[in-house]
């Protein structure tokens, strides 16, 4: 028997539909963490994005969309979120899950690979030119690793992500049994 997916449907008093298509994931410890936000770059972070691209550009089904991973101690979630005209909420849903399952099935290419972690470095490194970024990040690591993580560490991290460590965060993560969904629709 399939076992049934989390749904959650609030009506208020909006003009646009809005989802949060979100999956529990492993803790900030796991190894995996790099595989997984290099995943989240790739699925929903920037114009280039599949996301994005697929549903924004091409598609016409969302205004916004992308995706967000997040780690705490013993678990985590990877999100993404999207808003949209309510008549186009099926078609919207239906996307994104078909992207999902591209990433799970599919190896991403060398090119698209290089092209993200080039973007998440980019990212971190422009980021740690201020000062309170750099602070957050090394009080986060003593936090959550009880130790000082080094910037380089984290991107040697991204670096070494493979398209083979993608796929099998993806099978690992992305399936029903840890998904849920939420909708807020106009009333």
């Amino acid at each position: 028997m399939k076992k049934t997916i989390p749904e959650i449907v609030v009506a208020k008093d909006v003009q646009q539909a809005q989802l949060a298509l979100g999956f529990r994931t492993f803790g900030v410890k796991d190894p995996r963490r790099y595989a997984l936000t290099v995943l989240d770059a790739i699925m929903g972070r920037g114009m280039s994005s599949r996301l994005f691209v697929e549903l924004r550009e091409k598609r016409g089904l969302s205004y916004d969309i992308g995706s967000r991973v997040q780690f705490f101690s013993d678990c985590g979630m990877w999100t993404v979120t999207a808003g949209m005209d309510a008549a186009k909420r099926d078609r919207t849903l239906k996307a994104i899950e078909r992207e999902i399952e591209k990433i799970r099935t599919v190896k991403v290419k060398a090119g698209e690979l290089k092209r993200i972690k080039e973007f998440l470095i980019g990212n971190f490194k422009l980021g740690h030119e201020k000062l309170t970024n750099k602070l957050f990040f090394y009080g986060s690591t003593m936090m959550s690793f009880g130790k000082l993580v080094l910037p380089q560490e984290q991107i040697e991290g991204v670096r070494a992500v493979t398209a083979d460590d993608i796929l099998a965060v993806a099978q690992a993560v992305l399936k029903d049994e840890n998904k849920a969904v939420s909708w807020v629709v106009p009333k």
